[in-house]
């Protein structure tokens, strides 16, 4: 705790808190569910009635703010404050919500104080019941009020509602009472953690993929509430989510559960949840690395020592197919890869591996001594061809899409020109092909301004242009957007719209 300078305005606050309690102790008692008892509750508001009828007496407020039970000392000491407002310098509490300051008016529990100072909030309120809840009670902070379940460790549905809405992750439900991740709805194979809420009948599971190294899914789902066990009352689990279609002796069958060390350091907040997912795999990894027998897992899918299915998982083609059925001989224990992609086994496989995999795609043994060397002698360039080579398909397929003219029109060559650019390549070579393109007179110059509005660049390069080609350009701006943005099937429509706004009609003949 650290001490700190009080206000006037919080000096005004508890002033209104206390008259507020002068008048009733009502906000100082929860809302008592089907199941509470209420004989504890009686004696506890008839022990902080006992201190409101003292509100007038300076001296008795003086000895009940001394002795008794926490949160009518509390009382006590803010309606003594209340007939002499003098406020001492404020006390910060630290809670893993964050700090809370309070003044210290009375010789009892800082969580007391506070409840009978900040109870106007439920979950302020809430702390004052800290002890009742080791107990055995169940208290949550409703966004209106505080409720108490007794013995019933089952949540008010309202409550219930409001604390899954308030996830930072986004969950949905998976057809079996459980909420996961939309990663794990779609059925992917990723690695996961849950935190059980059994009294309130439901799992949230996010996937490593959705984790955050600065949330802790435990925290959110067990604020606002206090509970006898919260360890018990919350579970956690951790799976690597590998589904395994190896023999029966695959290590994958037999992974130990979360350790209790993780799992303790993780109830204690000293584990985010992706660092607790990042541990366990730590834990379970070597147990899959030691293994004799080869362990293939491509997304997920465990497939043993089956290489066959391994490799037709993976959908490559023929050259592909061949350096993989070469090279995987080779490979012994756990090799992993996170997508079912055979360029991913491929570059994984790479470091180790390379002379076997140029030799069964190349069949020159110069040309694919060459190869390995040039790639070697460049790190990372085996990732980069795999890349480009995948992008340039890319690019391929959303040309061919396209519709093919003849004897366009310079208008209309100068905007299919940018069009395919944009639509196979971005925004960046759209803009390069249009200055690239650009003549220094003619319509061309206002569908250039009107594109360049479309690509949000139209301020970058507005003094390039005239006032009249800047107007003319943004008359053209909503006919050329389809141009871009349409499906390929309507890009000839789109074309003939954006040249029709231009005033071009002969433009030029589809093939």
């Amino acid at each position: 705790m650290r001490v700190r300078r009080a206000s006037g305005g919080r000096e005004g606050e508890l002033v209104r808190r206390a008259a507020t309690l002068r008048e009733s102790v009502e906000p100082l008692l929860p809302k008592l569910g089907r199941a509470c008892p209420p004989d504890r509750f009686d004696r506890l508001r008839s022990e902080l009635e006992e201190v409101r009828e003292a509100r007038e007496d300076d001296h008795r407020l003086d000895r009940m703010r001394r002795w008794g039970e926490p949160l009518p000392r509390a009382l006590a000491g803010l309606l003594k404050f209340y007939l002499d407002p003098e406020l001492p310098a404020l006390v910060v509490a630290r809670f893993p919500s964050g700090e809370v300051p309070y003044a210290p008016l009375a010789k009892t529990s800082h969580e007391a104080e506070i409840a009978v100072q900040t109870g106007a909030d439920p979950e302020r309120l809430l702390l004052g019941y800290l002890e009742w809840a080791r107990k055995g009670f169940h208290f949550f902070a409703a966004d209106a009020s505080l409720v108490c379940t007794g013995p019933d460790p089952a949540p008010p549905e309202e409550f219930k509602a409001r604390q899954l809405a308030r996830l930072s992750y986004r969950v949905g439900p998976d057809g079996d009472g459980r909420l996961r991740c939309p990663h794990l709805v779609a059925g992917e194979h990723v690695p996961s953690l849950s935190v059980g809420w059994p009294a309130a009948g439901t799992t949230v599971t996010v996937c490593r993929r959705c984790a955050k190294g600065d949330r802790h899914l435990l925290s959110e789902m067990s604020a606002r509430m206090a509970i006898p066990d919260p360890e018990s009352a919350f579970p956690v689990a951790v799976s690597l989510e590998v589904k395994c279609t190896g023999p029966d002796d695959c290590p994958h069958r037999y992974l130990p559960e979360l350790p209790r060390g993780l799992r303790k350091a993780y109830h204690f907040g000293k584990l985010a949840d992706r660092e607790l997912l990042d541990r366990y795999e730590e834990e379970v990894r070597p147990l899959l690395e030691r293994s004799r027998a080869p362990i293939l897992v491509a997304a997920g899918v465990c497939y043993g020592a089956d290489r066959a299915r391994f490799i037709d998982a993976l959908r490559p083609t023929a050259e592909e197919r061949t350096a993989l059925e070469s090279v995987l001989p080779e490979v012994g224990g756990l090799f992993e890869i996170d997508e079912a992609a055979a360029s991913r086994a491929l570059e994984k496989l790479w470091p180790e591996h390379a002379e076997t995999i140029v030799a069964a795609i190349v069949p020159d043994p110069e040309r694919a001594a060459r190869l390995v060397r040039e790639a070697k002698a460049a790190p990372g360039r085996v990732s980069e061809l795999l890349h480009r080579a995948a992008k340039a398909s890319r690019e391929r397929e959303t040309l061919d899409a396209l519709p093919a003219y003849e004897a366009l029109a310079p208008e209309a060559a100068f905007l299919d020109a940018i069009a395919r650019a944009f639509r196979s390549q971005g925004a960046k070579a759209a803009e390069k092909a249009l200055f690239d393109r650009l003549p220094r007179e003619g319509k061309e110059r206002g569908l250039a301004f009107g594109l360049l509005i479309v690509l949000g660049r139209d301020a970058a390069h507005a003094w390039q242009f005239t006032d009249t080609e800047r107007t003319f350009g943004r008359s053209l701006a909503a006919a050329l957007a389809p141009l871009l943005q349409d499906p390929a099937a309507a890009y000839d429509a789109a074309m003939a719209r954006a040249l029709g706004a231009a005033g071009v009609t002969d433009w030029g003949r589809r093939i």
